[in-house]
């Protein structure tokens, strides 16, 4: 009967004329109470129950529906709680009468209805249903009662049965208030886990319920309850199928990217270094439940997107996305676009993404339904976005600006004779050669700040000169006899002279703009009584004009 004690149960009707109020008062279990058999038993007795016992069991319930409108039930919504009426087998075993019968329906999902939250009933003789629309009626189809009145909670034996449902059974429709939609591990199916219990002759308590809505009774001693089992065997106990299918809500989530050169796609990429990246994420309610509602978006890449502020507190976190410090720009997620979805809907969100970087991410979504029932995380595609970094490239270029200096290479040409006169015996010995700017040029290096850059002075005859003059043949090695009257001596070496530009003055008169470069030759002779024989040595001034920078 789904009572609850000491409460008036309301409902509203509408009417084609605007809404009426049905007002049904009620004697029933207070919504707080443990009203399972275990619970009543314990508020007369305190033994725990076994309900070995197979007299008295429900076997079946059918014809599940609506209370106000006596539609079919098929479905619930997770997490919802619902009002059913439905038809209960009552199955009796024993051609003993069984008596005082009490029923009790799990209505808070636990696995048993031994104790915890359960509607309990007793068989009664037919009656309005109190939460029903009129005409519609509660109770047994084949009420017996084998105790002296005022007693009034059913009794059976599977003698007396014969209703509906054949012989032994006996069909008792109960209303079942507050029962929550939610299915077992495993299974979409809700379960009804239940219990009976009874009494047997000469052991029962005299049990009285109230007309017209017939409660569960409390009238023993103190206010206890009498539809208790009579013995901790005097029960049975077990879990049969409901009939109705737990529908949750159901969302699609899909993603997308933007960039400055692409639109709406799963791969994006940014050129030529980074920027703005436009995420897009839609999400499709495919459930039948309503409308949704997001309570939570989270992003591998870029962790919270959105959670509203009325997430409940179960809900996890959004982890920390793999661009750590990276942050959001901005949204449109937000309880506007999200916080009613009835088909679809959609939000974008915005990033600055670095060059040379890969960035692959997917966007989750938990939330609810607005009638009732949660999803998620639900997960969508992965999105790729590429940015990539544009080539470093350069330039160098040279120009003349002026030219302020210049250096020349001269191939000096030495010539040491002896012009003594014929028939005396003044020959001359050739020991050295040196210049006052090159030093001893008969000397070569390709290191060091020699300025002599090749030479045949001082070279075997025959033998490759030095340096730059490598080409040439050298003039003989030192020292040298230069005979009477003609000997003579003939070298070169190769040197180089800079200096900075100016106004020269060329041979003959004319001038330009060059450098010019003045170096004595002398040599070390000595004459055949081995007295140094001193030369004058010459002057020779090179002069060389450049040509204006162009």
């Amino acid at each position: 009967m789904g009572f609850k004690r000491g409460k008036k149960l309301l409902r509203f009707c509408c009417t084609a004329f605007g809404f009426a109020l049905l007002a049904t008062l009620t004697l029933a279990t207070q919504a707080s109470a443990q009203t399972c058999v275990q619970d009543e038993y314990n508020l007369v007795n305190r033994q725990k129950l076994n309900c070995t016992a197979n007299d008295v069991r429900i076997a079946k319930v059918s014809n599940v529906r609506d209370p106000l409108t006596g539609a079919t039930l098929t479905s619930c919504v997770n997490g919802a709680t619902f009002n059913f009426l439905a038809d209960f087998e009552i199955v009796t075993t024993s051609s003993q009468a069984r008596e005082n019968i009490g029923l009790y329906i799990a209505t808070k999902s636990q696995t048993q209805s031994l104790a915890g939250s359960c509607v309990d009933n007793i068989i009664s003789s037919q009656h309005q249903c109190p939460g029903a629309a009129t005409g519609i009626m509660c109770g047994s189809d084949n009420y017996h009662e084998t105790d002296p009145a005022p007693d009034n909670c059913g009794d059976t034996s599977s003698g007396d049965l014969s209703g509906t449902f054949g012989a032994g059974a006996e069909k008792v429709t109960l209303e079942i208030d507050n029962f929550l939609c939610q299915a077992p591990a495993g299974s979409n199916q809700v379960q009804l886990p239940n219990c009976t219990s009874w009494q047997i002759p000469g052991g029962t308590i005299q049990c009285i319920s109230p007309s017209p809505s017939f409660p569960y009774p409390f009238n023993g001693p103190g206010g206890t309850p009498t539809a208790i089992p009579g013995s901790p065997s005097k029960c049975n106990c077990g879990i049969i199928p409901l009939g109705i299918t737990v529908q949750s809500p159901q969302v699609g989530v899909a993603k997308s990217c933007t960039t400055p050169n692409q639109t709406n796609n799963t791969s994006c990429t940014l050129s030529p270094e980074g920027g703005t990246v436009t995420y897009t994420v839609t999400i499709t309610n495919t459930s039948n439940v309503g409308d949704i509602a997001l309570d939570q978006v989270c992003d591998t890449a870029y962790g919270t997107v959105y959670r509203s502020t009325s997430a409940p507190s179960t809900l996890s976190a959004c982890q920390a996305g793999s661009q750590t410090g990276v942050p959001i720009n901005s949204t449109t997620c937000n309880s506007t676009t999200l916080g009613d979805i009835p088909t679809t809907g959609s939000c974008t969100f915005t990033v600055t993404q670095a060059e040379a970087l890969d960035v692959k991410n997917i966007v989750s979504v938990s939330g609810h339904g607005l009638s009732a029932g949660t999803f998620g995380p639900n997960s969508s595609n992965q999105v790729e976005v590429v940015s990539i970094e544009a080539a470093t490239t350069g330039t160098i270029s040279k120009t003349i600006a002026a030219t302020t200096a210049g250096c020349v290479t001269v191939t000096y040409g030495v010539d040491v004779k002896n012009t003594s006169s014929a028939g005396t015996d003044e020959t001359l010995m050739l020991s050295a050669l040196n210049d006052d700017s090159f030093g001893d040029i008969t000397k070569w290096t390709s290191t060091g700040n020699s300025l002599v850059l090749g030479t045949t002075c001082g070279v075997a005859t025959g033998s490759a000169g030095l340096g730059s003059l490598s080409g040439s043949t050298g003039a003989g090695t030192l020292p040298q006899t230069l005979s009477v009257n003609g000997g003579d001596y003939n070298c070169q070496f190769d040197a180089q002279f800079c200096s900075g530009f100016g106004t020269i003055t060329l041979p003959g008169g004319s001038t330009c703009t060059g450098i010019q470069h003045s170096n004595d030759v002398s040599a070390t002779l000595t004459n055949d009584e081995n007295q140094t024989v001193s030369l004058t040595p010459g002057t020779l001034t090179v002069h060389q004009c450049f040509p204006a920078a162009q």
